[in-house]
């Protein structure tokens, strides 16, 4: 008969397992963002599971549990993809007999979607949007450069926390930012600052400094010059959306990103210059914004024609 896990002995175990992870950062296998998300999803279902035993079946009413407080998918898979982790790092070093998550799968995922869940702004609203920060303040400086930065090269609120200041360099007479995607380890996608986003970012630099760190950096008293948390800048571009009118629960801090390549796409940016700049790591995701587009800019409705 195996002997039981309880979760009160495994937490003693998470200082071992945390070793081994970043021995693995140091061997370039994965990000320090990755060891982040799963030590959070091992904490969260350690504390969840209280003193009743580990078994597949436990685990599998923890993800059922996860998925009915509305997960996503993708949120879901990652952590169980850290659970996996904590169980097969302690059965290789024979600190535990068995490993309860081996049979457990991952959430399946729908076929590609027709459309985003998340909506893009207008033009009316992204205008209301880009006029709130005030740009008299350092900190209006810096909001507006996000904002910009966002919604005029589709970046992604995590690549815009991610980015330093050395990320920012001047390629073949250009401004670009060298950005570390989703499930990234190097910093080698490229957004290109032009107009508005350039002139905005150049603003922000000049009152921000060449200190070198974090490119957006906190301004209040109790993070000072230390790095924006993602957390402070999705709370300030939701206050921006409420004072320009953007009530819509459909349009989220995402959506700004949705807006840059929507918008691309119907002043009929070239589809791999689009591929570039939108960086999906597959093509279907990426066809999902052109339906949402030629559904309602062309339907096919207006080419019925029956005659007289």
């Amino acid at each position: 008969m195996k002997t039981q896990l309880f979760a009160k002995r495994l937490k003693r175990l998470v200082p071992f397992w945390l070793k081994h992870l970043e021995q693995r950062i140091e061997a370039r296998e994965f990000s320090i963002d990755t060891l982040r998300a799963y030590r959070w999803a091992v904490s969260r279902f350690l504390l969840g599971l209280g003193d009743q035993p580990i078994t597949p079946d436990v685990i599998l009413a923890w993800k059922a549990d996860v998925i009915k407080n509305g997960y996503r998918v993708s949120s879901v898979n990652e952590m169980l993809s850290g659970i996996r982790s904590f169980f097969t790092v302690l059965v290789s070093a024979a600190k535990i007999p068995f490993n309860p998550v081996q049979a457990i799968r991952n959430v399946q995922r729908r076929s590609t979607p027709l459309r985003h869940s998340r909506q893009p702004l207008t033009d009316n609203e992204v205008r209301k949007l880009l006029a709130q920060p005030d740009r008299e303040t350092v900190r209006g400086k810096r909001d507006y450069a996000i904002l910009t930065l966002m919604l005029y090269t589709g970046a992604r609120s995590v690549e815009v926390y991610r980015a330093d200041l050395i990320d920012l360099q001047m390629q073949s007479g250009k401004l670009v930012l060298l950005v570390q995607g989703k499930s990234q380890l190097e910093k080698d996608a490229v957004l290109v600052l032009l107009g508005e986003a350039k002139t905005a970012m150049e603003a922000w630099l000049e009152v921000r400094g060449d200190q070198p760190g974090a490119l957006f950096i906190s301004v209040g008293y109790h993070n000072r010059k230390g790095r924006l948390s993602r957390t402070e800048m999705k709370r300030r571009i939701k206050e921006y959306f409420a004072c320009a009118g953007v009530h819509d629960k459909r349009k989220t801090v995402h959506s700004l990103r949705h807006t840059a390549i929507t918008n691309a796409i119907r002043h009929h940016a070239p589809f791999e210059k689009l591929r570039g700049m939108s960086r999906h790591a597959t093509l279907a995701a990426l066809m999902v914004y052109y339906h949402e587009t030629d559904r309602i800019d062309d339907p096919a409705e207006r080419y019925i024609d029956y005659g007289e």
